[in-house]
């Protein structure tokens, strides 16, 4: 597995490992009238319960177990969303999240195609995997925007996944 760095950045965004104060920001964005609530963060209901969120993976980045970065525009502090890599056997699984707000500016394909970047410049050669509810039509364009390919079998019913193969940059 490759080493990841805790701190990188690309022409538009600061990307930083997850703080427990992005409790807030999560709260904002999952409370939000358009956030959907058929995804498993939507579960979240209160500030305290979006601190303990974060302050779990802090603790899972801490040991390996899951990546997340949290993205803040060059120059500004407030978190647009977040990326996450989850390794699993045979590769990674990529999961991401956008304020609400800020939809529909390409951020989440920008933070993801971002994030992936990094990947091949770090050294990583090998397989994400990304799943969507079947009518998260956004995500799954995201996704294809990224290059990611839809696999003839999805892993749940419900849902479908994507793959994207990464070549090391080294």
């Amino acid at each position: 597995m490759a080493e990841f760095a805790c701190q990188f950045q690309c022409e538009l965004f600061l990307f930083s490992p997850i703080p427990t104060d992005d409790g807030v920001e999560l709260f904002h964005a999952v409370s939000h009238h358009k956030f959907p609530r058929a995804l498993p963060l939507a579960v979240i209901t209160s500030v305290d319960e979006a601190e303990y969120w974060c302050k779990n993976r802090v603790k899972e980045w801490h040991s390996g177990e899951c990546f997340v970065w949290t993205c803040r525009r060059l120059g500004e502090e407030k978190t647009i969303g977040q990326v996450t890599l989850l390794p699993q056997s045979g590769g990674l699984a990529l999961a991401y999240w956008v304020n609400p707000k800020s939809w529909g500016q390409g951020l989440a394909t920008h933070m993801c195609q971002s994030l992936i970047s990094h990947l091949g410049q770090s050294g990583y050669k090998g397989q994400i995997k990304a799943g969507v509810h079947d009518w998260n039509l956004r995500s799954e364009s995201v996704l294809c925007k990224l290059g990611f390919t839809q696999k003839s079998v999805s892993d749940s019913p419900d849902t479908k996944t994507f793959t994207l193969f990464v070549n090391s940059l080294e």
